[in-house]
């Protein structure tokens, strides 16, 4: 049984105001929701264990579990073990234990004028339940008919009729500034661009999670099917980021790959100095360089940096030489790979970096006027 609906669903009958200390799971109507019917006034409250909110979940969710990690593995083990009947009683006690805490929990991320939408994993016990619970608690809540599985199963149905007809990608060498040109075009053009290393915590290379929390394959796909919701209806470009078929551990969709390897490119120029300073900022971290230098261990094997090259930039980066540590990356890491991918690329124009600011506002007049 993968969806413990069932055996963690029932809610406690202990609570904070004696007077409604008769509350009984099942013993009161449901409303539902359809996921299309969702508006800004619905705050949706996700009642799954963390782990299985952290893996993905609805945009803009809160997590109140109804069980945590540990307690959902003992229900499990007791499922299996003992059946059906003896981990519902030992789910029901852990719930019972702590009835006026989770009401709590639930009125704390429910805010003014905010509708609270219940989701479990199918739209079943779980999120049936605490849809009573709230109710009996004169609180109106609605439970999302088919939990997450129903927003899952619409991402990837959007994913399968992806088109962003007026596709343009931001090319250029590691630490030329892309991101850092994105974020500055977005701030003012927010429904143009697709920020895909955002989406999945990864800056795309051997070494983009240093720093960085990787997002799971669910979370980038929720993520890049939110994002493209939101572009400009009929915009007359929309750009997006150079990247190869995998961003860190995270795959781009085939539909939205194919446009990418189709759609024109613009490339981003920045001198050795500037690119060697980005990437300084970009990797050190509030641990100081040991989570780069253990990373650097597993580009060894790659030519032409080789096992030399990582020794000589470990020394830099342990010698408080980070920058030009970064310089022998960039020359005999990152450029050689960018260059021998590049040959056969057509760039419709390029643009001197400078600075971010100014890099963006060259690239934004150049889309907005074609023939300029």
């Amino acid at each position: 049984m993968t969806d413990r609906d069932t055996m963690e669903g029932e809610m406690a009958q202990q609570t904070p105001n004696p007077d409604r200390s008769t509350y009984q799971p099942g013993s009161q109507p449901i409303g539902d929701i359809e996921l299309a019917q969702l508006g800004s006034h619905c705050q949706i409250i996700d009642v799954r264990s963390p782990i299985e909110f952290e893996q993905d979940h609805l945009p803009g969710a809160r997590n109140v579990p109804l069980l945590e990690d540990r307690e959902r593995a003992v229900v499990g083990t007791l499922y299996r073990t003992e059946g059906k009947d003896s981990a519902n009683d030992w789910a029901l006690k852990a719930v019972q234990s702590r009835s006026g805490e989770f009401l709590q929990a639930l009125l704390d991320n429910i805010g003014p004028q905010q509708e609270p939408v219940i989701c479990c994993a199918r739209g079943g016990d779980r999120s049936g339940n605490v849809v009573q619970f709230l109710n009996h608690h004169e609180i109106s809540a609605r439970r999302l008919i088919g939990g997450y599985r129903s927003y899952r199963k619409q991402v990837m149905e959007r994913l399968d009729l992806i088109e962003i007809p007026q596709l343009w990608i931001l090319d250029g060498l590691t630490g030329a500034g892309k991101t850092c040109v994105l974020h500055e075009i977005s701030t003012e053009f927010p429904g143009r661009v697709l920020d895909l290393e955002s989406y999945a915590g990864h800056r795309s290379s051997i070494l983009g999670d240093v720093g960085m929390t990787p997002t799971r394959q669910k979370t980038f796909e929720s993520r890049l099917v939110d994002a493209i919701e939101r572009l400009e209806v009929d915009a007359p470009w929309v750009l997006i980021e150079g990247e190869s078929r995998k961003v860190g551990d995270r795959q781009i969709p085939s539909l939205l790959w194919n446009q990418m390897q189709q759609a024109p490119r613009i490339e981003l120029v920045q001198d050795l100095d500037t690119r060697a300073r980005l990437l300084v900022d970009e990797y050190r971290t509030d641990e100081g360089w040991e989570p780069l230098i253990t990373r650097l261990e597993s580009l060894r094997c790659y030519d032409p940096l080789g096992s030399s090259g990582v020794d000589e930039v470990q020394q830099l980066l342990r010698g408080a030489q980070p920058v030009d540590a970064a310089k022998i990356l960039l020359q005999r890491h990152y450029d050689p790979r960018y260059l021998h991918g590049s040959e056969h690329k057509d760039y419709r124009f390029s643009i001197d970096a400078g600075s971010p600011q100014q890099a963006a506002q060259h690239i934004v007049a150049r889309l907005e006027d074609p023939g300029s």
